[in-house]
């Protein structure tokens, strides 16, 4: 799995070394915890992010998802140096920085990043207690219509793409959800799209962008129309209509409890066995209509027939 992230990976060119990145040693580094006030941005290699992590003596525990993230991102050329410092205490204590170190550990990267020197130990408490930037706010920010929803559909798109439902648990960074975004910019003709149609609270939800974004990716594109507004009214439909079908099963409600991972995965699975069966013409029984993970009835998780993300 991690081999095929890697090749999925967007190929970049290897960026030039930073002009203004110093490469010192562990020695030269212990002076500076001890007596310089400012910033200095550093290379940064296994042996020496070790050495540096030998100050991470009172820390929160370690997020795995992120912590996963930053070293895929280090692996595959995609990290860059944000500005955000690692920052060590005048006491010789880490205040901040110990995924991104931990990070250049298990991906064995040369990086470079700030480090912030001779603040004191006592302001921890307030590092890192801002309001985080979401998915959402980035593309925003990058202009996009329905930041929110679309962010939300992408990191379904992407933890699709990597594999579900095994990647369901996994950390997508905003970063990531950015480049993806620049891959998929016509996700927002998608979110568009649903957003033309008044549709049950129950039914609009982000596994209805993302599978809207794959139906205009697949051969039956121009049925899209069709599907949405049957699932959306559930008018001028038989039971056996697998728009239909779905509408009432998510009004029912699923099996998982919504905002669950796993209510998400079955929702997602749902609307694309709906989709699939309404581009070929197909029906099926309602009492077939369904999708388990696990237990009796357990099947993989469907794909889009036809759909391709770049």
């Amino acid at each position: 799995m991690a081999d095929k992230r890697r090749r999925e990976a967007p190929d970049l060119a290897d960026r030039p070394a930073n002009p203004h990145a110093e490469r010192i040693s562990p020695d030269e580094f212990g002076r500076l915890v001890r007596g310089h006030y400012g910033t200095k941005t550093l290379i940064f290699d296994k042996a020496f992010a070790e050495r540096v992590l030998e100050f991470n003596t009172a820390n929160r525990r370690i997020n795995r998802r992120k912590l996963d993230t930053l070293a895929r991102q280090m692996r595959s050329g995609e990290f860059e140096n944000t500005g955000e410092p690692i920052i060590v205490s005048a006491e010789g204590v880490l205040n901040n920085g110990q995924h991104r170190l931990w990070a250049v550990v298990e991906a064995d990267a040369v990086v470079d990043m700030d480090v912030r020197f001779g603040i004191p130990r006592r302001v921890f408490s307030k590092t890192d207690t801002g309001t985080s930037r979401t998915g959402g706010d980035v593309l925003t920010i990058k202009g996009a219509a329905y930041g929110p929803q679309a962010a939300s559909a992408v990191r379904l798109l992407i933890l699709y793409r990597r594999g579900l439902p095994e990647a369901i648990r996994e950390f997508v960074s905003n970063d990531e959800i950015a480049r993806a975004f620049d891959r998929w910019k016509d996700i927002g003709d998608a979110v568009a799209t649903v957003q033309g149609f008044s549709f049950p609270k129950s039914v609009r939800s982000t596994p209805l962008y993302a599978t809207a974004y794959l139906a205009l990716r697949s051969p039956g594109r121009d049925r899209l129309q069709g599907w949405l507004y049957t699932l959306a009214t559930g008018l001028d439909a038989s039971r056996d209509n697998p728009a239909y079908q779905l509408r009432e099963r998510l009004m029912r409600g699923v099996e998982a409890p919504i905002g669950t991972r796993e209510g998400l995965l079955e929702r997602f699975a749902l609307m694309i066995k709906s989709w699939n069966l309404w581009q070929a013409g197909e029906t099926v029984p309602m009492r077939e209509f369904r999708w388990r993970a696990e237990g009796k009835g357990a099947e993989p998780f469907p794909k889009v027939e036809g759909a391709r993300l770049g």
